[in-house]
């Protein structure tokens, strides 16, 4: 049967067409892909952020509420601390005679996992008769929700971005936890005033 004057056969993408066709997708996933790993980065970390964050609320409304006292550590295993936060935290009762300490007695609350590979987390305090910010594996609030950070701290959050990236957690004198706001030129301060920075940022092992 032959085709009527106004009908066409129908025809494929001819490899010309076919080729800039791929080379266009190849551009605009190169110039996209920076941008959507980035936004990977951020949400890996405010995850983590808010994590911590949850972490430090729930030990101390539980300090709190059972009027113990409850701290959160640096994790090195599931039922021991540590003093890389990289690695995760606890939440545990701490009423035993070493702080930051899980003793036999005590009980693990919560556990949080490592940060992702590239990502770090430090903190800095002050604690009651320390005279300058130090590094802090652990925090402990009492009955009355205040904790061991007599003079306050900071945890900071980094990954590949760099400081315009960075994240905090400040814990105040009183054991209130907030996140570091940015001010009008975006730049994020800790509990002592200090412009976040991560080119110092590390961890220890």
């Amino acid at each position: 049967m032959k085709l009527g004057p106004d009908r066409h056969q129908a025809r494929g993408f001819t490899l010309m067409e076919l080729l800039i066709t791929v080379s266009v997708a190849a551009i605009l996933m190169a110039t996209a892909a920076p941008g959507f790993q980035s936004l990977i980065q951020q949400s890996k970390q405010e995850s983590r952020v808010n994590e911590l964050t949850g972490a430090l609320y729930y030990a101390r409304s539980e300090a709190i509420k059972r009027s113990s006292r409850i701290s959160v550590c640096a994790r090195s295993s599931n039922t021991s601390c540590g003093t890389n936060w990289d690695k995760g935290w606890i939440v545990f009762i701490d009423n035993g005679a070493t702080p930051g300490v899980i003793d036999t007695s005590e009980s693990v609350l919560k556990v949080a996992s490592s940060l992702p590979s590239g990502f770090r987390v430090k903190n800095t305090a002050i604690v009651q008769g320390a005279s300058e910010a130090t590094q802090r594996s652990y925090v402990r609030f009492g009955p009355r929700g205040l904790s061991n950070w007599r003079g306050s701290g900071t945890f900071t959050f980094c990954d590949g971005r760099g400081t315009s990236a960075a994240r905090a957690i400040n814990v105040s004198m009183s054991g209130d936890v907030r996140h570091a706001r940015a001010d009008g030129s975006g730049i994020r301060y800790d509990t002592f005033g200090t412009a976040l920075s991560c080119t110092t940022q590390s961890s220890d092992a």
